[in-house]
């Protein structure tokens, strides 16, 4: 399980943002992986959110961490396996989450909207989707659907299924993959508003 100190660190930047002063010996080491989200986590170690991962290190010349980009499937899986301590991103979804292989934070980064991209040709809105999702191909991630769903490699893979009709919808957050939508030109896309989360850091039950 995630160190109860690095808790107590994570929920002290993201409230005051003021540096917490310790000695300059590393203590421990916590290693954070981070699923791609372009733009934002780049598989390169760039983008908004590994700054902040970076800027929380610095914070405590005596907690140490180590950052590794992949995939969003894998950097769950990691986190799960104990191979990492906590990851971002991740949304929690409403109701009980105890059965969820890893836990998440009490702090919120904030309302992330979730769309449901189908394909123009193939119209399907939420309510019929709801209605019977046993029906459909749905590629998103696993943990946080009400139903099961297909698991989601990329937003780019998933959304060039859905084009091509290989899937027959795809719910990702709303700013990364419309960024995704729009940089690959897929004018064949209909989407729709499907519900809202909270953004937070997952971290190991282990």
């Amino acid at each position: 399980m995630l160190h109860k100190r690095f808790v107590l660190l994570l929920v002290f930047v993201l409230l005051t943002s003021q540096s917490i002063y310790a000695n300059d010996n590393v203590e421990k080491t916590y290693v954070a992986h981070l699923g791609e989200l372009p733009g934002l986590i780049n598989l390169d170690k760039t983008g908004a959110f590994v700054e902040f991962i970076r800027y929380l290190d610095a914070q405590d010349p005596a907690t140490e961490i180590e950052i590794e980009v992949y995939p969003i499937h894998r950097a769950i899986n990691g986190v799960v396996q104990g191979e990492a301590d906590f990851g971002l991103p991740a949304v929690r979804p409403p109701g009980e989450v105890a059965g969820l292989p890893f836990s998440f934070s009490e702090v919120s980064f904030g309302h992330v909207t979730h769309i449901l991209y189908t394909n123009k040709a193939f119209p399907l809105s939420v309510e019929t989707l709801l209605s019977n999702p046993s029906l459909y191909r749905v590629e998103a991630v696993p943990y946080y659907m009400p139903f099961k769903v297909l698991r989601s490699h990329s937003i780019k893979q998933s959304l060039q299924r859905l084009a091509s009709g290989r899937i027959d919808a795809f719910i990702w957050a709303q700013e990364e993959a419309d960024m995704t939508l729009k940089a690959l030109g897929l004018n064949g896309i209909e989407r729709c508003a499907f519900c809202g989360f909270t953004g937070r850091v997952f971290y190991s039950k282990r």
